[in-house]
């Protein structure tokens, strides 16, 4: 093989893998997930005077960023209630046992129907294999919303603790 058709073989190898590159980078690297924790972010679930005095599910969706875009991803839901005081109270409706959808009972209160944990109104455990009560997400309200922090907690532990 002659030098000239060696380095244009080698520059066609080099030309190929840059134009590659991104792809299989994009490819191979998971979407960014949303920040937990203390930076977990604020969304937006409802308007304040939508609240009844019942407990009522909304769907928690976060901006996830997607390559160049970033897309509201649904991430779960929560349960808000207003209080006596007129304050608002959610809580998060994924069970701290294994992290099923949380419902409401006929009780007034709440129910995992996985594994049958059963929750209060307040959200605290009753009976059933949950290790602790439903988790209390903080709550803002800001311009007639609802705002909630997108918290996550691990599952299957008697003390509450952020991811």
């Amino acid at each position: 093989m002659k030098r000239r058709d060696l380095l244009a073989a080698g520059a066609g190898v080099a030309a190929a893998g840059a134009a590659v590159w991104p792809l299989a980078a994009g490819i191979a690297t998971p979407l960014d997930e949303p920040p937990q924790g203390h930076d977990a972010p604020w969304v937006d679930v409802a308007g304040e005077k939508e609240l009844q005095p019942a407990p009522q599910r909304a769907v928690v969706r976060v901006p996830v960023r997607d390559g160049y875009f970033t897309i509201l991803e649904e991430w779960g839901a929560v349960w808000l209630r207003r209080l006596p005081d007129g304050g608002v109270a959610a809580l998060s409706a994924i069970c701290p046992h294994l992290g099923c959808g949380i419902g409401q009972d006929n009780k007034g209160g709440y129910a995992c129907p996985c594994h049958d944990s059963r929750f209060g109104a307040d959200g605290a455990r009753v009976r059933g294999p949950a290790p602790r009560g439903m988790d209390p997400l903080p709550v803002r309200l800001a311009d007639g919303r609802v705002l909630v922090q997108a918290l996550r907690f691990a599952g299957g532990r008697k003390v509450r603790h952020a991811l």
